[in-house]
């Protein structure tokens, strides 16, 4: 088998790493609609949503395929361009003394009130205790020049593993194609701010645990059936596709969702899903939903409400939609900011058929105005509709 890694820059730096035989790959993998979940292995539970038996080669040998995993290991080192720098400690602390206050401590830092209940999820700027250790936040300076947020560069990733086995299609024959696992990903690395190292650690360690994962699953697959499909284009039907999409970026707020799509054995089609993060770039943290509303406010309700309301008129929605988008707090854990409303996307399965696995709706900042926190994420974006 054959490893060949390549560094090359095209209107951004992208990390492309190829592991393969002499063939060529041709067309990449082919989007489609969602469907059928795969019991790979033949002991899957179920779901909410149906699965098929493992396909299988006839009269295939299970096999170790140690050099394969070896490349697999391979392609999600190579995920970690050598620009990127993971933090060794945390953001800059200050420890409170006697005699402290909340507005003291933030003169001294050249900061804000605000800034610093925000970055320690204050709700009371005079509940200080002594000892407490505090979170600085970075400072940004009023009179700095040029556009708002971080600089973003655009990272990419190809790997194709031959897996030394032919590839067979639905039917159990050869289809004169080698049998090959593909990862494509693309996502966003930005520059420019204090949190950037844990901001783009971050995205990197769900990007390669999602690569070890799927490479695992695919390559026990083959050792165990051998390289079978019931789905496949040319012979291939071990594939996965991360897309990231930036929905906002400013100088506080970074909010990126992640379109994921793989095709396995078993599968009849692809499947997908919409993972989101949305950070807090004075800390460089992900930050939860609940941190958008007032304390106080009964944002799960309204929340709720509004969703139902819009996801009945998306495709794929059905009546699930009422307990997947319902008042529970869980049901809205993947979501972005944008700048003019808040984005909520659903765990596959949980508000209609598979097609609704990537469906995404946008509830406008008014619909649910009087309920967002004053010092929170969203007033900044809400003052600028103004």
């Amino acid at each position: 088998m054959r490893f060949v890694a390549a560094v090359a820059a095209v209107a951004a730096v992208a990390a492309i790493v190829t592991l393969a035989s002499a063939c060529s790959l041709g067309e990449g993998p082919t989007l489609g609609t969602t469907t059928t979940l795969p019991d790979l292995f033949g002991d899957a539970p179920t779901l909410g949503a149906t699965t098929t038996p493992p396909a299988e080669v006839p009269d295939w040998e299970p096999a170790q395929l140690v050099s394969v995993r070896k490349d697999a290991e391979a392609c999600i080192q190579n995920a970690r361009p050598d620009e990127i720098v993971l933090p060794d400690e945390g953001p800059r602390t200050v420890t409170v003394e006697s005699g402290d206050t909340l507005g003291r401590i933030a003169d001294r830092f050249d900061t804000t009130v605000a800034a610093f209940m925000r970055a320690n999820s204050l709700s009371d700027p005079d509940r200080l205790r002594v000892g407490q250790v505090l979170i600085v936040p970075r400072e940004r300076p009023d009179d700095v020049d040029g556009p708002e947020g971080p600089e973003i560069e655009w990272e990419e990733l190809v790997c194709v593993l031959d897996t030394g086995a032919a590839a067979h299609g639905p039917d159990g024959l050869p289809v004169g194609a080698p049998g090959l696992i593909e990862v494509v990903v693309r996502w966003p690395r930005i520059d420019g701010t204090d949190e950037a190292p844990r901001v783009n650690g971050r995205l990197l360690g769900l990007i390669q645990g999602a690569l070890a994962g799927f490479l695992d699953d695919a390559i026990s697959a083959v050792e165990s059936n051998g390289y079978a499909c019931r789905e496949a284009l040319d012979g291939r039907c071990m594939w996965i596709m991360h897309e990231y999409e930036v929905l906002l970026s400013t100088d506080d707020v970074f909010s990126v969702r992640n379109t994921t799509r793989r095709l396995l054995p078993g599968m009849a089609a692809e499947s997908s899903e919409v993972l989101t993060e949305t950070f807090d770039l004075v800390v460089g943290r992900p930050f939860a939903i609940d941190v958008l509303f007032d304390e106080d406010a009964d944002w799960v309700g309204a929340v709720s409400a509004e969703a139902v309301r819009r996801l009945e008129q998306e495709p794929w929605v059905d009546e699930r939609r009422l307990e997947g988008a319902g008042p529970d707090a869980v049901n809205f854990e993947r979501f972005n900011l944008t700048h003019g409303g808040l984005v909520l996307s659903f765990a596959p399965f949980t508000v209609g058929g598979s097609g609704a696995s990537s469906v995404s709706i946008t509830i406008p900042y008014r619909a649910l105005e009087g309920l967002w926190a004053e010092d929170g994420p969203v007033a900044p974006l809400l003052a600028k509709l103004d």
